[in-house]
């Protein structure tokens, strides 16, 4: 006799949550031993037990699970056993799909041993539909409590994300496990956070802030990317906030960014998007260059400090200028001052684009003013005391992994991952460490002296992200009030 045919011949059905095997006693070997005897009892032929460990019941993507629907079509048993209803799903329509489109279907009926009833009778058919009902409001039950205490806890500051954001880390003990998900700046990455902000507001675009971050190697992480540095851009919690459900509350946490750069990128990043929906407006310099807003996040007003933008002086006219966000008024909170004098704006966008090209092409000229103008600059030493650190506190975490692993406490395949990482990122900060360690004033003033250099080819041959490329590097920013420019240089 053909044994998968035969009406006694069972698969048993074992599920268990992480939470619900640590809270409530329901592990697998519990389970699955109350199941087998059962079907002693019953004198059942178990054809296979299928383990779904920490699966959640509110998916019905577990693989164990699919190998029952497949023994269930394949006719390999004739019952299908669990220890309780909620193991098979917590969801009502996941439930009675499963009874009635896979199970009943092809003749297999559903036994719960818990809830007593089996789907060969009526009654048991009619309880099922009950108990499933139960389960998925014990479900959104839970989903409502978890939701209430997380917006509990954010309301009072505390983060409530399962990773801590970019720049920060979570409140960890000497072993490395985590106390709370309270957030401590990371010095080391709060840094790296801060550089992405400051070449933004400097110019940078996008995809060259990511392009440059993995020019330097920067740790392991997946930011090396536009998308990334967008989503970091506009990340609230760089400014002390913490959100949920589109709503915004004060932090317990110390912010890495000043509100005011944070509402200004902002501002630029929906400017940019809006570009990105309609052609750039462009022009033609004397050299045959073409350019769209050459000068954006490097003008401010050198009345209010405000930001300084390219708009059209009319409505219908085709001439732009260079205007200052406090005098135009189109955005709030880019104002600086009600009372601005910076209103005369002589300049089109073309001609104040126009001395600044040809400023820095007459410094390319004359080496003697360059080297006036550069003067060596104080960051290295502060860089290399974050980098010390960083590296520092690598090594710290290395030595604690290799601790745990050399007591016994845990396997050396669990941390192989996390020890690579880690590795990775000493050789990469090691890396900067030994470049700012050879940098001095002169390599900086080398450097632009070379892009310097290359400059008037470069203008001539009208190479337009060359030159946006080079304005960026070579300038900090560029101050305008009425009629004067100030050029502040980055190598000064």
């Amino acid at each position: 006799m053909n044994v998968n045919v035969l009406d006694n011949v069972v698969d048993l059905y074992v599920r268990v949550s992480t939470t619900e095997q640590a809270e409530e006693g329901f592990s697998v070997g519990a389970q699955e031993e109350k199941l087998r005897a059962y079907c002693k009892a019953y004198n059942y032929q178990i054809n296979a037990v299928h383990v779904d460990p920490g699966f959640s019941g509110a998916t019905m993507d577990r693989p164990a699970l699919k190998q029952v629907i497949r023994d269930v079509e394949n006719n390999h048993c004739k019952k299908v056993i669990v220890w309780k209803l909620d193991r098979l799903s917590r969801s009502q329509k996941d439930t009675l799909i499963l009874l009635e489109d896979v199970f009943a279907a092809h003749d297999c009926h559903f036994v719960s041993l818990m809830e007593s009833f089996d789907t060969s009778t009526p009654i048991g058919r009619c309880m099922v539909g009950i108990l499933a009902a139960f389960a998925q409001m014990e479900r959104e039950n839970i989903k409502a409590r978890t939701m209430m205490g997380r917006q509990a806890k954010v309301k009072q500051g505390h983060y409530s994300g399962n990773k801590p954001p970019i720049g920060y880390a979570f409140n960890t003990a000497s072993d490395g496990s985590v106390i709370s998900n309270d957030l401590i700046v990371d010095p080391y990455n709060a840094k790296i956070v801060q550089d992405i902000f400051r070449w933004y507001l400097e110019g940078y675009s996008l995809n060259g802030i990511a392009k440059r971050l993995a020019d330097a190697g920067t740790g392991s992480y997946a930011w090396q990317h536009s998308t990334s540095i967008r989503r970091i851009l506009s990340n609230p919690v760089y400014i002390g906030k913490v959100k949920l459900n589109n709503e915004l509350y004060e932090g317990m946490h110390e912010p890495l960014i000043s509100e005011s750069d944070f509402n200004e990128v902002s501002c630029m990043l929906a400017r940019q998007k809006e570009l990105h929906k309609r052609p750039a407006a462009s022009y033609r310099t004397k050299n045959g260059c073409r350019s769209a807003n050459l000068l954006s996040g490097l003008l401010y007003c050198g009345d209010c400090g405000a930001r300084m933008y390219a708009r059209k002086v009319c409505k219908d006219s085709p001439i732009r200028r260079y205007m200052c966000y406090s005098v135009a008024k189109t955005v709030k909170s880019m104002i600086r001052s009600d009372c601005c004098t910076n209103r005369e704006h002589p300049y089109t966008v073309e001609q104040l684009d126009e001395i600044v090209l040809n400023e820095i092409k007459k410094l390319a000229l004359d080496k003697a003013q360059f080297s006036r103008i550069a003067s060596k600059s104080d960051t290295v030493h502060e860089d290399a005391k974050i980098y010390n650190e960083r590296l520092e506190e690598l090594n710290k975490q290395i030595k604690r992994l290799m601790n745990l692993y050399q007591t016994g406490i845990i396997d050396l395949a669990d941390i192989s991952d996390r020890l690579q990482a880690l590795n990775d990122e000493k050789l990469s900060v090691q890396s900067r460490l030994d470049e700012l360690k050879e940098a001095d004033n002169s390599d900086t003033k080398l450097k632009a002296w070379e892009q310097l250099e290359s400059f008037p080819a470069i203008l001539d041959a009208g190479d337009v992200q060359q030159i946006h490329r080079i304005v960026n590097a070579l300038i900090d920013k560029i101050v305008v009030l009425n009629r004067d420019v100030t050029i502040y240089w980055s190598f000064s």
